[in-house]
């Protein structure tokens, strides 16, 4: 991993663990638009903390989300997925806005991938 995936992922490792440890925290970072800071603040609420870090983590590293985080990430719902990048991509340099979004995509056709193989309990 280069520099960028170094700092960047350990910047936003730290963003998303106080996201998931400090609740209102998508509503101080998202003032200017409260009913996505509001939707964020319920999409965290489903996933845990160990899953939150291992999924955003995977945006900056080779490593894959565990099918037990993939399942929790499908279970908040695409649009909670899509408003998560959305604010990744708002704390990145415009130049990885590309890479950011496309990584999100890989990260969510990849978790429905394993979800939908997965066995019926």
């Amino acid at each position: 991993m280069g520099s960028f995936g170094k700092n960047i992922s350990s910047t936003l490792f730290l963003f998303i663990g106080i996201l998931i440890i400090t609740p209102g925290f998508a509503i101080r970072t998202n003032e200017e638009n409260p009913e996505l800071s509001q939707h964020l603040e319920d999409c965290h609420k489903k996933v845990t903390k160990r899953c939150a870090i291992e999924i955003s983590n995977s945006i900056y590293t080779d490593k894959t989300a565990s099918e037990y985080c993939c399942q929790k990430h499908v279970t908040t719902g695409k649009a909670c997925h899509d408003d998560f990048i959305k604010l990744f991509i708002s704390k990145v340099p415009k130049e990885k806005v590309t890479f950011v979004a496309a990584k999100g995509d890989q990260i969510w056709n990849h978790c429905a991938a394993i979800i939908a193989l997965a066995p019926v309990a």
